[in-house]
């Protein structure tokens, strides 16, 4: 497996979990401590996709590396999906 099949395979099993955690806290009362636990470190994923989203503008805007607009968006509309997946 090459690094993108890697990190492919990792995000669908991220997903899984994150839709699993998702079933399981249905009906949970929000004050719930590993409810907390669990919205925190989804907001924390979040923040940190926002953070590599930033990191990709700037890369593309001071051509710090050759990358073409279409690598740009592929990559901005691949972390713009996994931002909304997790925001639901």
């Amino acid at each position: 497996m090459n690094t993108k099949e890697r990190i492919d395979q990792a995000y669908k099993r991220i997903k899984e979990l994150f839709l699993l955690i998702n079933y399981w806290t249905r009906g949970v009362k929000e004050t719930n401590n590993e409810y907390l636990e669990i919205k925190k470190r989804k907001q924390e994923i979040i923040d940190d996709l926002y953070l590599e989203l930033g990191q990709l503008n700037k890369i593309w805007t001071e051509q710090e590396l050759a990358l073409s607009d279409k690598d740009y968006v592929v990559k901005f509309d691949n972390i713009k999906q996994r931002i909304r997946e997790l925001e639901k």
